[in-house]
Order: C-alpha cells, then sequence, then structure tokens
C-alpha cells in the first residue's frame, strides 16, 4: 500500500474561512451598533446588548457545525468513517482528524484490546 506523501504546509482552510467568518461579523456588528449609536442618537447600552446578543447568536450557529465530526482541512463530513490508530482520515483531501473518545468512556479508561469498548484499568 502506497502511503500519500504528507503536505509540509498543510493548513486547514476550512477553518481559517470559518474564524475569518466569525471575525468578519464580529466587527460588521459591532461597526453598524457603532454606526446606529452615532447617527440616530440611541442610548449606548441597550445597542450594544443588543449588537452582543446577535453576535452570540450568529457565532453559535457558525460553530453548529464543528458539533458534528467535521473535516478539519475540507469540512466534508467524516461520522460515517472507521477511525484508525491516529484518528479518521478522511476521504476527500487526505487530512488525518483527531477523534473524541465514545460518550460512556470515563477519562482514564483504556481501550480494549481488539476492540473499541473501553475498560477501567
Amino acid at each position: 500500500m502506497v502511503r500519500p506523501k504528507p503536505q509540509e504546509n498543510a493548513r486547514p482552510v476550512w477553518i481559517q474561512r470559518l474564524r475569518l467568518k466569525a471575525l468578519a461579523l464580529v466587527v460588521a456588528i459591532g461597526l453598524v451598533a457603532i454606526g446606529a449609536i452615532s447617527v440616530f442618537a440611541i442610548p449606548a447600552i441597550p445597542a450594544l446588548s443588543v449588537a452582543v446578543a446577535v453576535v452570540a447568536v450568529a457565532l453559535n450557529q457558525i460553530g453548529h457545525r464543528l458539533a458534528h465530526p467535521t473535516c478539519y482541512g475540507c469540512g466534508s463530513d467524516i461520522s460515517g468513517n472507521t477511525p484508525g490508530v491516529y484518528g479518521v482520515v478522511c476521504p476527500k483531501c487526505g487530512t488525518i482528524n483527531q477523534t473524541l473518545p465514545p460518550k460512556h468512556a470515563k477519562p482514564g479508561d483504556e481501550p480494549a484490546p481488539g476492540g473499541d469498548e473501553p475498560r477501567n484499568a
């Protein structure tokens, strides 16, 4: 079996775009709030509290996609793939993604030899 050569400067482009989108959203809502305060002479505290609430909801929607098993390199869904020794390999881009332990596993549990179920130490 031929292993693909890992890229030297591989960057998670999808995550960087997600961070950039979140930063642009925060800056845009902040500028709109400051502009509304200065143009319409509305009280600052209610306007800023609405802006903070909008930012919180928007960032929650952006981060919601990361709650599911998602490839860090391209953003595709990797929930159906079986994890290997080092994690799940994305079938589209080949990025190795770290997997989380099963929800029923406790910290300190070790995986049983030859199986996916954890055993108590």
